[in-house]
């Protein structure tokens, strides 16, 4: 940012340029404010605190909410510019320190998470200074504003500036109740994609790979459970509700599921960890990069449907190398969060 440029916001608060932020790219106040986890009036505040200090409007009202005034465009690079140096500064102040305590945020998918929460109990008893979180998420988290601190994702990522980790391939398979196959034989079967209920994804998340397979195998029929989030599926497959896709370590490690097909080769998923440059030697973070893999190898059977899942100890001997063992025990801490639609909407539609 030029020197008459960074001049210009010589007394303007950070906070106050958050929220500006926030406003233009929300549209709203409130819809700024529920993403700041402020409340309305603190947004109005710092926004009239910013324009009494630059002198000028930043927004005007509409019908539609709020939109930028020639001022607020004008300050618009400005301030991202800000924005764009507090998280390099933040991103690379966690190199600063030399042991494994502190937060990382790691966001993945739903097979992926749950395949990595049950293992966290052997990372938080060897590293108990340690924060994880573990963010469940459909969306993409930025990394570069550090959004997340690793991220875990299907398919072969398009190569830039992140670091890629290769970590393994999950398959999966068809699923359902024993009950619900010893009741229709025609489930072991090709005839099951008309003969059988299914459980599936709802219409929002129709895109995903998973739902465009099955549905192309259902033709005209539709799914008698649609639910928004993959937990669900899998309590009404284990209800007796329908078949469904599952993950090989979810369905295999279930006593009342049976799986009736091979792994299915279309929905076989490479996955990789990526992290940014910055980041991936802080000890911490790379505490976790080697913890994910490690999980990942050992449990390697069970993910591709050949063996039993194996839970994961507290990290490899190369985490432990890397970031020691001997800080004081400060604090035992793991967050899960997810970030898909939280209303567990369960939509029951009858088969035609």
């Amino acid at each position: 940012m030029p020197p008459g440029e960074v001049a210009k916001l010589a007394g303007v608060q950070w906070d106050d340029l958050r929220v500006f932020l926030a406003v233009a790219q929300a549209g709203s106040l409130r819809r700024a404010a529920r993403a700041l986890g402020f409340g309305q009036p603190t947004v109005i505040r710092r926004l009239r605190q910013l324009e009494e200090s630059l002198g000028t409007r930043l927004f005007e009202r509409t019908p539609d909410g709020h939109r930028l005034t020639k001022g607020g465009q004008h300050l618009l690079p400005m301030a991202q510019g800000v924005a764009d140096a507090a998280t390099v500064i933040d991103r690379r102040r966690m190199a600063f320190g030399d042991d494994a305590g502190g937060v990382v945020r790691v966001t993945t998918g739903e097979w992926v998470a749950r395949f990595l929460a049950p293992h966290l109990a052997g990372l938080a008893d060897t590293h108990r200074d340690l924060t994880v979180e573990l963010d469940e998420s459909h969306m993409e988290p930025d990394l570069d504003r550090r959004e997340s601190d690793l991220f875990v994702r299907h398919g072969l990522p398009a190569r830039g500036h992140l670091v890629r980790v290769g970590l393994g391939s999950i398959a999966a398979a068809i699923y359902g109740a024993k009950s619900l196959v010893d009741a229709q034989p025609a489930a072991r079967t090709d005839t099951r994609w008309r003969a059988c209920p299914w459980v599936a994804y709802d219409a929002p998340h129709e895109y995903f790979r998973s739902m465009a397979w099955l549905m192309e195998r259902l033709g005209d029929r539709r799914p008698q459970v649609r639910a928004s989030r993959f937990s669900l599926q899998v309590e009404a497959i284990r209800a007796g509700a329908g078949l469904g896709i599952l993950p090989c370590f979810v369905g295999d490690a279930d006593a009342g599921l049976v799986r009736l097909t091979a792994p299915i080769t279309e929905l076989g998923a490479d996955y990789w960890l990526l992290v940014h440059p910055d980041l991936k030697m802080v000890p911490r973070v790379r505490l976790l990069i080697d913890w994910i893999r490690t999980a990942f190898k050992d449990s390697r059977r069970a993910l591709q449907g050949t063996g039993p899942l194996r839970r994961s100890a507290g990290g490899s001997r190369s985490a432990a190398a890397c970031c020691g063992s001997g800080s004081p025990i400060r604090r035992r801490s793991i967050r899960i969060r997810s970030s898909t639609p939280m209303d567990f909407g369960l939509s029951l539609d009858q088969a035609p």
